[in-house]
């Protein structure tokens, strides 16, 4: 899968709504981008959120979408869809931006590729 494709998908991230979002959201459910065909298609990813990890720090989780737009994406997705992509840790109080997760979640992307 391309680092582009990849990149595109991180640029479109409102990590502000996402850190907010992460407080009231479910282990397992969706943070980004709200899910539609539409949505999946055009993102080609998607953001979980991961596990509760204290202190208001949560895990944010990476996954292809099965109707991905990006055929690399769609197959990879087809073969496993819950396939960890990219992970990192959501710090909402000491990272509101959401900047650090960002980098972890390229960094981990990029460890998982070699």
């Amino acid at each position: 899968m391309s680092k582009s494709t990849f990149n595109d998908f991180r640029k479109a991230i409102d990590w502000k709504k996402v850190l907010k979002k992460g407080s009231s959201t479910p282990h397992g459910h969706r943070l980004f981008p709200s899910r539609t065909p539409t949505q999946d298609s055009a993102y080609n990813y998607r953001a979980d959120k991961g596990a509760d990890l204290g202190n208001g720090k949560f895990e944010v989780i990476i996954q292809a979408n099965k109707n991905a737009e990006n055929k690399a994406v769609r197959d990879a997705a087809n073969k496993n869809s819950h396939a960890i992509h990219a992970k990192a840790v959501a710090d909402p109080a000491n990272d509101p931006q959401g900047s650090k997760v960002d980098e972890e979640l390229f960094a981990d992307w990029e460890a998982r590729k070699k």
